[in-house]
Order: C-alpha cells, then structure tokens, then sequence
C-alpha cells in the first residue's frame, strides 16, 4: 500500500503513478488528473508528471536553447483562456505536447467546440471518486467553508511543500473559472486565511529542531544572535513580500508588523559585525509595514513607516535600500497628487542609486521620476526618465539584481510606467501599446502588479472611445479582485466605473454593472490618481 501522499502535488502524482502502473498513457493519466482535480488542459499534463512550471521551463530550454523560457511564459500559456493568460502558438503548443508526450489536441481538450452536438450524447468518461476534501476549491462549493483550527493544521500539513507561486496559481485559475453568480465572498476569505497559514513562514517555522532551538535562544539572548539565524530572517523575507502581492494587504500587513516587531528586540543586542544586516531587515519590514498601509488608503502610517525605514537603511548604510525606500516615498506622494514632493524623492533616490553598481536601484528611481514629472505635466523630463530607466532595465539583463526587494522589478514594469505615464500626457495610442507589451511579461501571481496593469489597459481604451472593451478588462480587474481585495485595486475599479458613467445604459456598461454587483464592486469613485 502506498504511503499517504504529503501534500497535493505528491497526491497528484501518486495518482497518475497509479494509472500509469495500469497501464494508462500520459495523456489519459494527464486527462484523469484534469478531471479529479479541475484543472485545465495545459496544467493537468505539468501535474500528472509532478513537474513545477520552473522545471517545465528548464527542459523546455535544455531541448530548445535558442528560444529560452521562463516559468513566467509556462504560467501565462496554463492561465489561458482567462484574461489573465497569454494565448499559446501553435509552434508552442507543438512543443509542450512533446514534453508531456501527448497530442496538441489533448491540450485543448477543455475548450468548448463550436460544431453540431451528436444527434445521442456520450456518456462522459468515468474518472475515480475524489478523495474526500481532494478539491478544498472545487467552485461549485455552495456551503460557507469554516477553517477550524484541525482544517487549518491540515491545510499547512499538506501545502508544507508546495511552491507559494504554485498555491497561488492554483487559488487564481479557480477564480477565473468560478461562477461569479456564487455566493463565495465568505469561502474566498477562508481560503485566503488557509493560504496566509501556507505562506507567511514566520520565523520560528524551521523543520530543523536544534535550528528552531537554536532561535528560541536568541530571542531570549539577542546578544546570541549568528549568521544562521539573520540569515533566515533574510530569506522569508520574500515571502511575506509575496504574500502581500497575492491576497492583499489586509491580510500581509498582520504578519509583517509581527516579524519587524521580532527584529526590532534583536537590534540593541546584536553583535556588531551583524547589526548591518539585522537593522536592513529591520528596514525592509518597516517598508513593507508601510507599503501594505499605503494599499489600505492610510498614507499618514505608510509614511511614518516609510520615514522609519529610510532611517534604519541609513543605519545600516545599505544605500541600495536607501533608494529603494526613496523611490517609494515618491511614488506614495505622487499617487496622492503631490507630484512635486514626489520629484524631490525620486531626484534624493537618484542621487543615492549614482551611488550604488546596482542598475535596478538607477531604473527604478527614475521609474518614479517618470511618473511624478508625467504628473507635473513636465513632459520632456518624464521621456529622459524614461529613457534613462530603459537602459538600466537593459543593464539588468546582464546584471541581475542580488537584493531581494527588486524581486517585481524587470522590464515588465518600465512598459507599464510608459503606459502610465503616456495615460497622463493624453497619448492613449502609446499607452495601449505599452501595456499591452507589459502584460505576457508580469508573473500572474503578482495579483497586485496585474491588476494595476489591466486598469491602465482599460483607461487607454476609455480614453479611445472602446467602452466595450475598456468595460470588458474592468470586469476581469474584478475577478482578480476576489484574491486580492486592495483598497487600491478596488478604487481603481471605482474610478474607471466612474468615468464610463456617459455610457452606463450601454449593453457592455450594464453588462459590467451585473458583474460588479456579483462581486460587490458597486460605487464610483471621484479621485483622480495616477
């Protein structure tokens, strides 16, 4: 009898193990996976092999080293059809049935076809019986989920292992393909908490038990503080930063006043060739604090914390974190109609990022500089920001940043300031184009950065006069609004409502106004930003 699988991709793979043992093919294992797991046609073959996107992009290169992927495209080719996904080639779909050994057809096989029904139809194919609570996302689900403190144990139990983008594409691809008309507002959360226990990797989550001890010790005694320890403080990091990025402050921002408060006890204590490194994290939390209050709307605490981590990167005299904090002040003041404070930030963390090698801390801050120039109506300084921000987006190719707070920053991100900032200088032409190239580019799971950009698609077809299709990606930011409930997201919602107001007896207005409702995205909103 085979061992009880750990968490879902083991059981995935355990049961298309099974079926390849009685003698099934890959693509009638793959089709099994589909059905009991509810998946789609690109995704069940990846899973049915136990293989992460990563991987599947790493043999896609070994195999074709002249057309290199990442796991970025494998995610957007599997989100497809969904707004959120970037439709496949036919050469790609060509060279995906060869990895998983199955036929292009077999990876349409979800795809409604457009022919004359057979005159009897044929019974569906029989798939085994889902384990019991095997598909905890199953979107027919009609009763409210209750995560009880033994669901909750259970939930970390088997997601221990499972990649956090992976969880969180999972989470993304059962949104798109729900039912809107659900009343699954309440599941949506409980689900979210199940992921936030996943994701958030406190501190004192270490499988090592003398590590773990080792810990404990050190929050008792800061002055025992070691390299292990900070050095696995550095490494959740990134996940509580993800974290934010997928389910939305409200969630994030708890867990990241918790850890800074941890750092905070050691910094006193902690022995002097460290205190660098402890006060950078300290640093890095308080930002982060201070980013999460600024997608809650309370910019007076996101500027407190903001003004505390300028002063704790300083204390470390880390001057790549000095630019970075910088940057976001600017982008803070900027978004708040204050373009001319963010100019001052942005023009400080020029100055500091001259001071760095790091070509992503000179691209950013002038990223910045871009939108408050293009805010200020100052066109000609916001171009050569621009300009300068492209060629270190280039430098970065051959030098990628080390620090890990520029983890969302590539070349996606220029072309989405191009578009923001061609939106406010009246060039909607410019703008769609350039977030139409920045889009395939974004990690999907970055729910955050997504949205944003779908918003300045939306506005540029506004601005067009395409209200179908501008209504169209409002009601797609509104789907992804169901993972990630930012004030900000949905405020830019509200506003993009607001402005196809002189249309709202529209089919496309009325149509989007249902979908609102379904997910509660009524109201407008007067506020200009941008």
């Amino acid at each position: 009898m085979s061992a009880r699988p750990r968490s879902r991709r083991q059981e995935q793979v355990q049961f298309a193990t099974e079926l390849r043992a009685a003698g099934r093919t890959w693509p009638e294992a793959a089709a099994a996976v589909r059905h009991r797991y509810r998946v789609n046609a690109r995704v069940a073959p990846r899973l049915a092999r136990g293989l992460s996107q990563r991987q599947v992009a790493e043999l896609w290169n070994q195999r074709w080293p002249d057309d290199p992927k990442t796991f970025k495209n494998i995610s957007t080719w599997e989100l497809w059809p969904a707004s959120t996904g970037h439709a496949p080639s036919l050469d790609t779909l060509d060279r995906l049935a060869q990895l998983y050994e199955c036929s292009v057809a077999d990876l349409l096989a979800d795809l409604p076809t457009h022919g004359h029904p057979p005159p009897h139809p044929s019974p569906a194919p029989a798939s085994p019986a889902p384990a019991v609570g095997a598909d905890l996302l199953d979107g027919r689900a009609a009763e409210p989920l209750l995560l009880t403190p033994q669901l909750a144990s259970t939930l970390v139990h088997r997601l221990h292992d499972v990649r956090f983008e992976e969880l969180a594409q999972a989470l993304i691809m059962w949104v798109q393909q729900a039912n809107p008309g659900l009343n699954r507002r309440e599941l949506l959360l409980k689900i979210s908490t199940a992921l936030t226990v996943a994701a958030a990797a406190p501190l004192l989550d270490i499988a090592d038990a003398d590590e773990r001890d080792r810990v404990v010790a050190v929050l008792d005694d800061p002055g025992r503080l070691d390299l292990a320890t900070i050095t696995h403080a550095e490494r959740v990091l990134q996940h509580y930063r993800r974290q934010g990025d997928v389910l939305g402050p409200q969630i994030a921002l708890q867990t990241a006043l918790a850890q800074r408060q941890v750092i905070a006890d050691l910094i006193a204590g902690a022995p002097e060739d460290l205190r660098p490194r402890v006060l950078t994290v300290y640093a890095e939390l308080s930002q982060m604090v201070g980013w999460q209050l600024y997608n809650l709307g309370d910019y007076r605490a996101a500027q407190y914390y903001y003004d505390d981590a300028r002063t704790a990167a300083h204390d470390a005299e880390n001057t790549e974190l000095v630019t970075y904090v910088l940057c976001t002040m600017s982008q803070l003041a900027t978004w708040q109609n204050k373009p001319r404070v963010g100019i001052d930030h942005a023009i400080a963390a020029q100055a500091w990022a001259a001071q760095t090698d790091s070509p992503a801390a000179l691209g950013y801050a002038a990223d910045v500089a871009a939108r408050a120039f293009a805010a200020a109506q100052q066109h000609d300084k916001a171009q050569r920001a621009l300009e300068q921000e492209h060629a270190a987006v280039r430098d970065m190719a051959a030098s990628p940043p080390l620090a890990s707070w520029w983890y969302f920053y590539d070349e996606s991100f220029y072309w989405g300031t191009s578009a923001e900032c061609a939106l406010v200088l009246g060039t909607p032409e410019k703008a769609l184009a350039a977030a139409r190239t920045s889009l395939p580019m974004i990690d999907p799971t970055n729910v955050h950065n997504y949205a944003h950009t779908l918003a300045l698609q939306s506005q540029a077809h506004l601005q067009q006069g395409d209200i179908p299709e501008a209504s169209t990606i409002v009601g797609d930011i509104a789907r992804i609004s169901g993972i990630n409930r930012s004030p900000r997201i949905t405020q830019r919602i509200a506003d993009l409502r607001t402005a196809l107001t002189p249309w709202q007896r529209s089919r496309a207005v009325r149509t989007l106004d249902d979908l609102l409702a379904s997910y509660r995205l009524t109201g407008s909103s007067s506020t200009n930003k941008s």
